[in-house]
């Protein structure tokens, strides 16, 4: 499995503080990855500022999470939702970012563990 976390930013803006580094990991864990799954109502809604809304509130702890992959698709989604563009690309786009969540989030209990 290919890591989609990496803590070189957050290891620089904490000095290494492991208890720091775990509180942003479970603050990601608990809140932003948990907003992945209301994008589903947004896409059957098909409320693009909605969409555009949410992938802007959680661009910012995914790129914290030096996430880059999955940043650069929420980013993209940010701008489809924004602009109205490329529509037919959203749910498979969601579906994607939700996938990546998934994966981050097994990702991260094991980094959590390891702390």
């Amino acid at each position: 499995m290919s890591k989609i976390i990496d803590l070189t930013y957050l290891n620089e803006i904490s000095g290494g503080d492991s208890s720091f580094i775990k509180e942003m990991l479970e603050l990601y864990v608990n809140t932003t990855a948990t907003e992945g799954a209301l994008f589903d109502g947004l896409v059957q809604n098909n409320d693009l500022d909605g969409i555009n809304h949410l992938a802007h509130k959680m661009k910012a702890p995914i790129q914290m999470l030096g996430a880059s992959d999955l940043f650069n698709t929420i980013k993209m989604l940010e701008l489809y939702g924004k602009e109205k563009i490329h529509v037919e690309e959203i749910p498979a786009m969601v579906q994607k970012i939700q996938e990546q969540i998934e994966l981050s989030i097994i990702e991260i209990r094991g980094i959590i563990a390891g702390l």
